[in-house]
């Protein structure tokens, strides 16, 4: 009878395991039915999809039985100026330090089959590779790059919660943002494959948490991100995704997470696209300067705006108060000059003798 039950316990560990290795992949259609993406999980009504092109969907309906959804089309999605990635000033480097960014694995087991032979691999996948060349090209652009390797397993709905305090550990370092580094689900690698200068190389997906007290500011983010990589690397970025999770991005405001590629592409492909990512995110977090230098930089700047503002509001308060007075002293004398001796005493008794000159008697 126990070996019976030891034999079912095993059976049914066996298809959890399965259950929770193999996610639905939905399809993702506009209104009239064409394909605009596919999503790994299940989407919800009221995620978000800004597409390669910048075009803005929300969903507002999903059929769980056929594994798709319908995502209506909001418009152009506006996207932040990069004008200033074509000012050589601003992108050139300048010496300070203070560039720092972390980088952490959830699903510890992701893989890419054409290199592993398989698309979850345990004790550790090949994602690790990956998270690992990001951090030696951002190193190679002088960011300092908080790096845990830490596992997570397995693959199920807990990840997120083991990978939490790995998160909360590295943002103890100050880091300027932090990156939980994927690979996506989706079958045909064509989905993810493109070319860069002339090489092969995977295209990356930024996916944000809908569902946190940072929601605004970790798609602003990402949203910064594509605009500064399609400035850059018009083929790097595949599109950003908004969905119902928090993924751990509630704990700053700087959080993304990036899917290099599918489990079916060949892993030097994403591998290589980590040079242009660590590119396009240094830009974007520091403009091609330095973390200090730029933030003396903003602050001189933003000072000056400020104080451009604060005289320019004085200015016209005070031309305001001039005019009141001059049409306030002709209703009141019915003439030029003595409108004119008029606004002089008052400036007389208002400051205590210090303005004009007080009359012979």
């Amino acid at each position: 009878m126990s070996k019976r039950l030891w034999l079912c316990a095993a059976l049914l560990m066996c298809l959890l395991s399965g259950a929770q290795a193999e996610e639905n992949t939905f399809t993702i259609t506009d209104d009239a039915g064409a394909v605009i993406t596919y999503y790994v999980g299940l989407p919800e009504a009221g995620d978000e999809y800004i597409s390669r092109q910048n075009k803005h969907y929300v969903v507002q309906s999903v059929d769980e039985k056929t594994l798709t959804a319908v995502a209506q089309l909001q418009g152009d999605y506006p996207m932040p100026s990069v004008e200033w990635l074509r000012d050589g000033n601003l992108t050139q480097p300048v010496s300070g330090g203070g560039q720092a960014v972390a980088i952490y694995c959830t699903h510890s087991d992701e893989s890419y089959e054409p290199n592993d032979g398989t698309h979850s691999e345990t004790p550790r996948g090949s994602i690790y590779d990956v998270a690992e060349a990001l951090k030696e090209n951002f190193e190679k652009l002088g960011v300092t790059v908080y790096y845990d390797d830490e596992t997570h397993h397995p693959h199920d709905s807990g990840a997120y919660k083991r990978s939490r305090a790995t998160a909360e550990t590295l943002l103890k370092n100050n880091v300027d943002a932090i990156f939980d580094i994927h690979r996506d689900g989706i079958e045909d690698p064509g989905e993810y494959e493109t070319s860069i200068n002339g090489e092969e190389a995977s295209m990356v997906r930024l996916l944000v948490g809908r569902s946190n007290q940072n929601s605004a500011e970790n798609k602003a983010f990402a949203v910064e991100i594509k605009a500064v990589a399609d400035e850059l690397y018009p083929e790097l970025i595949r599109d950003i995704y908004i969905g119902k999770g928090s993924y751990n991005q509630d704990l700053s405001p700087n959080a993304v997470l990036l899917e290099f590629g599918t489990h079916t592409i060949d892993k030097q492909l994403p591998t290589r696209s980590t040079q242009y990512m660590a590119e396009a995110i240094q830009k974007t977090l520091y403009g091609g300067v330095s973390g200090a230098a730029q933030s003396v930089t903003h602050e001189k700047t933003n000072a000056q705006e400020r104080d451009k503002s604060a005289f320019s509001s004085i200015g016209w308060i005070l031309g305001a108060v001039v005019v009141g007075v001059i049409i306030f002293a002709l209703v009141a004398t019915g003439s030029g000059k003595a409108a004119m001796q008029k606004m002089k005493d008052d400036a007389r008794e208002m400051t205590g003798g210090l303005m004009g000159k007080k009359k012979k008697k």
